[in-house]
């Protein structure tokens, strides 16, 4: 009893229950608080983008669905991300990217036969997609339909 409470995929509209739990825990000796895959995506859309404004403009966006003032008030009340894996598509291929609290990030490269990852790199910053391009052509991984297609060497 009152050892953890976890948000499982929270989204803007708990954040003010987060936040009223956050407030009580840190003045006693409450549950640690985790947030587990919340539902705000590192990509803005025009709302988000907006919405990370301090002025009116950034409010009524945030008020609209923007994540910026939802993302504010977390980092106010000190909430860091501990353990992140994210995942998408880069010259054809599936990519991890991965976070621990304490390392840099880390990019993997999913293999051709599709049961192993290759580390391609890391970066100190959250690697954007060129990064992730540029990690795979100093590697020489090419093009997935080129490496299909034996134009280039299979991963």
């Amino acid at each position: 009893e009152n050892d953890m409470c976890i948000f499982v995929q929270p989204n803007q509209e708990v954040i003010d229950s987060i936040e009223t739990l956050s407030t009580k825990s840190s003045s006693s000796s409450s549950p640690m608080i985790a947030l587990v895959n919340p539902q705000w995506r590192n990509v803005d859309d025009a709302l988000d983008s907006a919405s990370k404004n301090d002025n009116v403009f950034g409010a009524f966006a945030s008020f609209l669905g923007g994540k910026g003032n939802s993302l504010k008030r977390l980092d106010s009340l000190g909430y860091q991300n501990t353990y992140t894996l994210e995942g998408y598509v880069c010259k054809g291929g599936n990519i991890r990217l991965l976070k621990r609290f304490d390392s840099d990030w880390v990019v993997f490269a999913e293999n051709d036969s599709g049961d192993d990852w290759v580390r391609v790199g890391q970066q100190a910053d959250r690697p954007k997609y060129q990064d992730v391009e540029k990690m795979l052509d100093d590697k020489g991984v090419g093009y997935k339909y080129a490496r299909d297609l034996g134009f280039a060497p299979k991963l």
